[in-house]
């Protein structure tokens, strides 16, 4: 056996009881009895020991066991998770793990190995699991949106109660809005889209990616800095020459080592300088301004075209997309086959009509990477629009703060009534200038060379394009296996004879055979039909699995395949019990896909948790491992268990 089963599941009670539920391996194995014996806590135990934050087993378990441990086995390996048992709240923090060969449950929770923290057991169980995309336990221990961990399992091993005839839940817990996210995340993980070394490889990439966008935003800070420095500077050197400090401005362009060399000279000579005053600083000034103005306005009409070009872009690719999408449904239409699509006569007409749908196909798609290669240049282009604007604005407060200097130091020459009290004021500024606020802005520069080559080294080993089209051959996979098996299931119109389509978003929808509609889950209808699509996808996604050797257990844990057929609650059930033929019928149609599945899946084991007892079937009756009927008294817990202190 090469995937991993459940062997055992012991529950602790205090005084050194156990109550130990016995499995075999690669097989179907059936629980029967009434309701209210524990059979669905079944779940929760093999769940709570997979590290789940919550404990939800039933008070009954809560109040008389003080522990819980499940066995696993891969052949001759061996995986022991234990867990202590709550009486209320969350689940506790304290789990053992135990990996060997040749293990066995212990005779009491006392004797439970292993004994560790919940992350450290959940890093423990994905290590034998074999879910490992890092070699660094504690990079293992993070949460991380699109890293897969052991809690992202229990989609697939478990067809609970409120999954398996619900015409909106695809998955188990993909209805809790908290676990839809992670599920939605990793499922390409273990749809075999992705590997290990390109998950670690698109968590690097994500990380350096976040890295650079620091890096660029507080470039972006000190380029504002920057731009004040020279603002600044430039303010008080536009002063220093109205009072003849200085013969000539720089150019605005000029480096601010070079402007603040410039002011250090000024303030380095003192007031004795000879008045060199240039009575045109103003008028340039003024059409400098003049012409910045301009160039702004014409940089913004640039931008709000480029605005609507990219928005109508947007909404043309998601068109495009969306179409593309919908004609993803002809896939399934069987257009080579020479026949026509709609009447599926063989005939001339027919081809080419469905040479016409392939043509449209084609043109979709080279639509739709069209789109895909310019938006890019629009997006950069638009960027440095931005940029042009933003320098303008920066050198527009420039000259408005030189212009403003000018105009104050007429107004102050005015009043003082003397050039050297106005020198003496304005060397006095500099000075301060220069031991106060220039030196705030004197920063380092980062080279980001390097770390922009490796993010596009790891955008070339990611490969998101390879990684959509392994993607979709799983979904391929995924809906084959399960159109096929859906025939062997009672299902009723519009179910009958559909063919699946699955996809990994994670959703399912039906192509009925008669006009070839494509209905949703929520239009389909039936508890029957329900029942028959979600055993067809948990064992298509199992079968998937196997196949391509995925990292999830070879388990399947199905609450009560009777659902349709039975009302809810009491006893157990028999098969005569049914009121209409058609039930019965159905109902061993059921039973006989499950062994019949479950034999052609190479180390696949199941665990039927059901009110019905079928003993017109050998197989079945041979399959029961506990019948916890009202007239037995047997239970999960027995009822004389002392309670809990």
């Amino acid at each position: 056996m090469n995937r991993w089963n459940i062997q055992e599941i012991a529950f602790y009670g205090i005084g050194d009881r156990r109550r130990t539920l016995k499995f075999d391996i690669g097989k179907v194995n059936v629980i029967t009895g009434a309701s209210g014996t524990g059979k669905s806590a079944i779940i929760d135990a093999i769940d709570y020991c997979l590290g789940s934050k919550e404990c939800k087993l039933p008070f009954f378990v809560r109040n008389h066991a003080e522990a819980v441990a499940v066995h696993w086995v891969q052949g001759s390996r061996d995986l022991i998770v234990g867990r202590k048992i709550p009486k209320a709240g969350s689940g506790t923090s304290q789990m053992y793990v135990r990996t060997g060969r040749h293990l066995k449950l212990p005779a009491a929770s006392a004797g439970l190995e292993g004994p560790t923290n919940r992350d450290v057991a959940r890093a423990l169980i994905e290590k034998a699991f074999g879910i490992q995309d890092a070699e660094d336990p504690v990079i293992s221990l993070k949460s991380e949106k699109g890293r897969a961990t052991v809690r992202d399992i229990p989609p697939y091993l478990f067809l609970s109660g409120d999954v398996i005839v619900s015409r909106e839940t695809l998955l188990h817990d993909l209805n809790r809005p908290k676990k839809a996210p992670d599920i939605k995340a990793t499922i390409p993980y273990f749809l075999g889209a992705v590997d290990q070394a390109s998950v670690l490889a698109a968590r690097v990439l994500r990380q350096l990616e976040a890295a650079l966008t620091k890096i660029e935003r507080e470039a972006a800070a000190k380029a504002r800095s920057q731009s004040l420095l020279t603002e600044r500077s430039m303010a008080l050197l536009t002063q220093a020459q109205e009072i003849g400090l200085v013969v000539e401005l720089p150019s605005p362009s000029a480096p601010d080592a070079v402007l603040l060399d410039q002011l250090a000279g000024v303030a380095g000579r003192g007031v004795a300088s000879t008045d060199m005053r240039d009575s045109e600083a103003r008028a340039v000034l003024e059409e400098d301004r003049r012409t910045i103005v301009s160039e702004l306005q014409t940089l913004r009409g640039k931008r709000q075209m480029l605005r609507q070009t990219i928005r109508d872009a947007a909404g043309y690719e998601t068109a495009v997309s969306a179409q593309s999408h919908k004609l993803r449904l002809v896939d399934h239409m069987k257009l080579d086959d020479g026949r026509c699509p709609v009447c599926e006569s063989q005939n001339d007409v027919g081809q080419a009509m469905a040479e016409k749908i392939r043509s449209s196909l084609s043109i979709i798609t080279r639509e739709a990477l069209a789109v895909d290669g310019i938006r890019p240049h629009l997006n950069d282009h638009f960027e440095e629009i931005e940029s042009l604007i933003a320098s303008k604005y920066n050198r527009l407060r420039e000259i408005e703060a030189q212009l403003s200097g000018l105009v104050r130091v007429g107004e102050e020459l005015g009043t003082l009534g003397s050039i050297l009290q106005e020198r003496a004021r304005v060397v006095g500024r500099i000075d301060q200038f220069l031991e106060t606020t220039a030196k705030d802005f004197q920063v380092a520069s980062t080279d980001t060379a390097m770390l922009v080559s490796r993010i596009e080294d790891l955008k070339e080993q990611v490969d998101p394009q390879a990684r959509r089209e392994r993607l979709r051959d799983a979904e391929n996979m995924v809906s084959a296996f399960a159109t096929e098996m859906l025939t062997d299931l009672p299902t009723e119109v519009p179910a009958t004879g559909s063919r699946v389509v699955f996809s990994s978003t994670p959703s399912l929808s039906l192509v009925e055979p008669s006009r070839r509609a494509v209905l949703a889950m929520a239009e389909i209808g039936s508890d029957q039909n329900y029942l028959a699509i979600h055993l067809a996808l948990s064992f298509s996604l199992q079968k998937l699995f196997e196949t391509i050797k995925a990292p999830v257990p070879g388990l399947l844990v199905i609450d009560q395949i009777s659902r349709p057929y039975y009302p809810k609650g009491g006893d157990e059930k028999r098969l005569q019990e049914m009121e209409k033929d058609d039930d019965q019928v159905a109902m061993k149609q059921i039973v006989r896909f499950l062994f019949d599945e479950t034999a052609r899946q190479t180390g696949l084991q199941v665990i039927l948790i059901e009110h019905a007892y079928i003993e017109e079937d050998p197989e079945y009756v041979a399959a029961v491992k506990g019948r916890w009927t009202k007239a037995s008294g047997e239970k999960l817990i027995p009822s004389d268990w002392p309670v809990r202190n």
